[in-house]
């Protein structure tokens, strides 16, 4: 039996001025999260405590602050300080995949959005 497992958090809506157009950066837009975070999940299933897994609304604030705090040109490099947030305040987290998406670039284009998806493990 496998000890690792997986804590998703989807669709995190947040509003941001992440963009490298001015428009952009002076009327800001909505950016959706996914993140999938790797950890062991043994000790929670069987505890059934908060105490023992990652709690997933901790990781929702510091995703927030970490996300709005400043501004990024590219959807990259907004997912790769996520990432690394995750991963340095989270030391139970031993993989996280963030996917970035923006529902309404500023292209002429009928899309439902576009994005990236970055993925960090956590270096022994």
């Amino acid at each position: 039996m496998s000890d690792t497992g997986i804590i998703l958090i989807e669709k995190l809506d947040i509003y941001a001025y992440h963009g490298f157009f001015s428009e952009e950066e002076r009327l800001g837009q909505r950016f959706v999260l996914d993140l999938v975070l790797e950890t062991d999940l043994r000790a929670s299933a069987i505890s059934d405590a908060l105490a023992d897994t990652v709690n997933y609304g901790k990781v929702v604030g510091v995703v927030t602050e970490v996300f709005t705090s400043r501004r990024f040109n590219l959807l990259e490099a907004a997912a790769r300080a996520v990432a690394h947030a995750v991963l340095d305040g989270f030391p139970p987290v031993t993989r996280v995949e963030v996917t970035l998406r923006k529902p309404a670039p500023p292209i002429h284009a009928t899309l439902a959005s576009v994005g990236i998806t970055l993925s960090y493990r956590r270096e022994s």
